[in-house]
């Protein structure tokens, strides 16, 4: 089961939280068996705000991370770099080996036949 860490974004003390939208299992008298959480938004029991999942965050927070790490190819000399670390959102980058500048969509790997998961001779 993924690991969840829910906060009430209103700071509420309690941290009792109502489950909508999730399967509830219960036997015959009614006594609860399970349930399945995956898909359930989750409100305080308190101020009925819709709660934050901060786990969930952070897990997005780490992927989106992991994509924004492109390798570019200079169009000029075909040297692989990174992205600048001080500027990752830079409009234009300049090769090291051969000194040329270029868009950083100009260095994308897939414009030059590759894509992410294949390797660019």
């Amino acid at each position: 089961m993924t690991r969840r860490d829910l906060r009430c974004p209103n700071g509420c003390p309690e941290g009792h939280f109502e489950a909508l939208n999730a399967p509830l299992i219960v036997d015959g008298s009614g006594r609860y068996l399970e349930h399945d959480g995956s898909a359930a938004t989750y409100v305080c029991v308190r101020c009925r705000s819709v709660v934050i999942d901060v786990a969930a965050a952070a897990r997005e927070m780490l992927m989106d991370n992991r994509s924004a790490s492109s390798v570019l190819e200079c169009p000029g000399c075909g040297a692989r770099l990174l992205l600048p670390e001080d500027d990752p959102q830079a409009p234009q980058v300049e090769c090291p080996t051969c000194g040329e500048r270029f868009a950083v969509e100009e260095g994308m790997r897939f414009l030059h036949g590759g894509g992410p998961e294949t390797e660019v001779e």
